[in-house]
């Protein structure tokens, strides 16, 4: 994933990333210009600013819905979080980092992540059992299904 410009805007890029990985948005438009206008449906300043980042998981879920899906927002355990990374895409939010990142998979025994902000608090593109431990509780939101 190509690098955050502001140390606030994460939750924005991983929205971004999901929706272009969906296919929601257009995924060949540029990165920069997806994430001003995710960051805008989103909302400025109420739900995502400098001084903050992302103000709620709520206006994660809201974005997503604006687009059509349906999320499902659970903390969860390592195993739990894994079974999801496995079958639905969305975002991860371990608290301790208050750091959103999109969910790409699962590798071995990791779960794969778009991460915006490479090597903060030690995480890269995989997130290990120990790191979400160490770094949880953690928050799963995940698009359950579309409705268009």
């Amino acid at each position: 994933m190509i690098a955050q410009a502001y140390n606030w805007t994460c939750s924005v890029c991983s929205i971004t990333w999901c929706l272009q990985s969906t296919h929601t948005i257009d995924p060949y438009k540029d990165v920069y210009d997806a994430r001003y206008d995710v960051g805008s449906i989103m909302g400025y300043p109420n739900c995502v600013n400098p001084t903050y980042g992302c103000m709620s998981s709520d206006c994660v879920a809201d974005t997503f819905a604006s687009f059509g899906y349906i999320t499902k927002r659970i903390t969860t355990t390592f195993d739990g979080a894994y079974a999801i990374c496995r079958e639905f895409t969305g975002t991860i939010n371990p608290q301790g980092m208050y750091h959103f990142m999109g969910i790409r998979g699962v590798i071995d025994n990791d779960i794969w992540v778009a991460n915006s902000a490479q090597g903060y608090r030690g995480v890269y593109d995989r997130l290990s059992r120990s790191q979400y431990n160490n770094l949880g509780p953690v928050e799963v939101i995940y698009l359950e299904s579309h409705s268009a």
